[in-house]
């Protein structure tokens, strides 16, 4: 699945006058943050550009409550749309019934009830509509050749436990 990225809307030609009372919109849209950027030219006119930052949209797999809400928390506060479930079984039942669409990354812990997270990104890496989300791999286990393993099968990383901030800027720098 393609990266997000920023889109432009049509410039618009202001008198300097009317340029001066405009300015950037605090609400996100739809499509994302909505930034407007006035620039001067000869004329003496103003054109303003509104540009949009299609938000990221991050499936969140993990069967602890705690730790679902903590990388929803670190996901948010980076301004990613993050969806959670519970299960890798009910991520597949989502994203295989079209529930929730253009999904940017999935990250997932390794060890759940059920379907494991390594059986997740098989699953996921199997699918002609689902191969390019990227699979991010998350446990509290320090485990080589379950690292290994995970990252053979196509994994973008694997993250331990507890996920920080800086573990998350830097996997979403990857993906836009």
């Amino acid at each position: 699945m393609a990266a997000a990225a920023p889109t432009q809307a049509p410039a618009m030609t202001l008198p300097a006058a009317m340029a001066a009372k405009v300015a950037p919109s605090p609400k996100p849209t739809a499509a994302g943050d909505r930034k407007v950027v006035p620039v001067m030219t000869d004329a003496d006119e103003v054109v303003v550009q509104v540009q949009v930052q299609a938000e990221l949209h991050v499936l969140a797999v993990d069967d602890s409550v705690v730790d679902r809400a903590v990388i929803a928390k670190i996901l948010r506060s980076s301004k990613y749309r993050v969806t959670t479930v519970d299960s890798a079984t009910r991520a597949l039942e989502l994203l295989g019934l079209g529930l929730i669409t253009d999904v940017n990354m999935i990250i997932t812990d390794y060890w759940m009830p059920g379907m494991t997270g390594y059986e997740l990104l098989k699953r996921v890496k199997e699918s002609s509509e689902l191969r390019e989300i990227p699979v991010v791999i998350m446990s509290s286990e320090n485990v080589p050749n379950r690292i290994t393993r995970c990252l053979e099968e196509g994994a973008e990383d694997f993250l331990l436990k507890p996920v920080r901030p800086s573990d998350v800027s830097r996997l979403c720098n990857r993906i836009r």
